[in-house]
């Protein structure tokens, strides 16, 4: 019973694509256009940023820290032009920056 609920999952049902298998696309391209965003980048910034998402004519980055967004933000026009040559990049006029949060301190108190 449980392999034919596992079946269901990675299987297409009228043509369309299982939610599994489009979030499998999803991560796909985010590694891919990661990737390549990441080569037009000095090495110190190259690992403190993430393509998310590519709609239209918007990147969406998440940056690592404000310093990181600030810095991409002042690189913009630059980066643009060195990521336009590429299709999955063709259309990208903007870049749309977050900044991740990150986890918070463990509470100590329990030790007391």
């Amino acid at each position: 019973m449980t392999t034919d609920r596992i079946k269901n999952i990675l299987q297409q049902h009228n043509g369309h694509h299982s939610p599994l298998q489009k979030l499998l696309k999803r991560s796909a391209n985010q590694r891919a256009w990661t990737a390549e965003f990441r080569a037009v980048l000095d090495a110190p910034m190259r690992y403190e940023v993430e393509v998310t998402d590519i709609r239209g004519s918007q990147v969406y980055l998440l940056c690592r820290s404000a310093a990181v967004a600030t810095r991409l933000r002042f690189m913009a026009d630059d980066l643009m032009s060195k990521l336009q040559p590429l299709a999955s990049f063709a259309e990208a006029k903007e870049l749309k920056l977050r900044i991740a949060r990150l986890s918070a301190e463990p509470n100590n108190s329990a030790s007391r």
